[in-house]
């Protein structure tokens, strides 16, 4: 098994790198950036999101917009993002309301800026409160923050994990447990690769246990997680996750999860999606549901102009 693992990690590497000659022709003159998609979600199956069905709301040509998470408040439904500005090269998470056709009806509102890059603003509502668990990889610290007045107003609480550079923090309920997904940096170990969790009895924890099968997935066509982990109608745990064989963020999965315990874990792969297939994008590399509706984002190649994007 080791030696399989071995020889799959020196092939997916190896295609990286042949992409990589292969993409600089074709983004020669032009830049990466991320936007958003947004429509209406088919709950009693969100197992096959439509990607090329969803409708871009598109950031201005100086940052780029990804890791959208819906929640919804007083009625209203929100999607909270990173902005990425291409002026200090840092990230800081953004918010937008959007109507019932998921289309943005107000000015972006920024609601978390700190002197470091923030993304992925991961929401949990729990115990009538609202948290966000940035990516903030930079500070080697996974930090809660509570919502004090909707959706601009956040104070941090408390650090979760403390001396890890922890990637797309995820976390959620299962079987009684709280766990925390996540991808990290560590060795030979690769952010794009790797999927690592840790548990815990309540989801406001300062004590987290690593699994001990850590990583769980060593693998750049499913391990980075890219959203939240849900439950369908009939019960089933989906995660969705990242390819990265080709690129950061080339393509989307969803796997279900079929076994997690301290000792287990088991997924099966369910669906795939790049963004060649999804719209002729780019890359496509994270999705969300919540009340009704779908977000996700894809990128696009955009002219260069010396005020676009940078290359992520």
């Amino acid at each position: 098994m080791v030696a399989m693992n071995g020889f799959r990690r020196w092939r997916q590497q190896r295609i990286r790198r042949v992409s990589r000659k292969i993409d600089s022709i074709a983004e020669r003159g032009r830049v990466r950036q991320w936007f958003l998609l947004a429509g209406c979600a088919n709950l009693a199956a969100p197992s096959v999101p439509d990607a090329a069905g969803l409708t871009p709301i598109y950031p201005p040509g100086e940052v780029f917009w990804a890791d959208p998470f819906l929640c919804s408040a007083a009625g209203h439904h929100w999607v909270f993002f990173e902005e990425f500005d291409l002026a200090n090269r840092r990230g800081h998470i953004n918010a937008i309301e959007l109507d019932a056709e998921a289309r943005p009806c107000g000015e972006t509102v920024t609601v978390l800026k700190e002197s470091h890059h923030l993304s992925y603003p991961f929401l949990l509502e729990f115990g009538g409160d609202l948290y966000m668990i940035p990516e903030k990889a930079g500070t080697r610290r996974v930090d809660l923050y509570r919502c004090i007045a909707f959706p601009d107003r956040w104070e941090y609480v408390k650090t979760l994990i403390d001396g890890m550079a922890l990637s797309d923090p995820t976390l959620f309920e299962h079987e009684g447990q709280w766990w925390l997904f996540c991808a990290a940096r560590n060795g030979r170990l690769r952010v794009n690769e790797s999927l690592l969790a840790f548990y815990a009895p309540v989801p406001l924890s300062d004590h987290w246990t690593p699994h001990q099968n850590n990583p769980l997935v060593l693998n750049f066509s499913r391990g980075r997680p890219g959203g939240r982990v849900f439950r369908d109608e009939m019960g089933r745990l989906f995660r969705p996750s990242q390819d990265c064989v080709r690129r950061y963020g080339y393509g989307l999965n969803l796997n279900e999860i079929l076994v997690l315990s301290p000792a287990h874990f088991e997924e099966r792969l369910i669906w795939h999606l790049s963004g060649d297939q999804a719209g002729g994008w780019h890359g496509l590399h994270h999705v969300d549901w919540h009340h009704g509706l779908v977000v996700m984002d894809a990128q696009r190649l955009v002219p260069a102009s010396g005020t676009g994007p940078p290359m992520l």
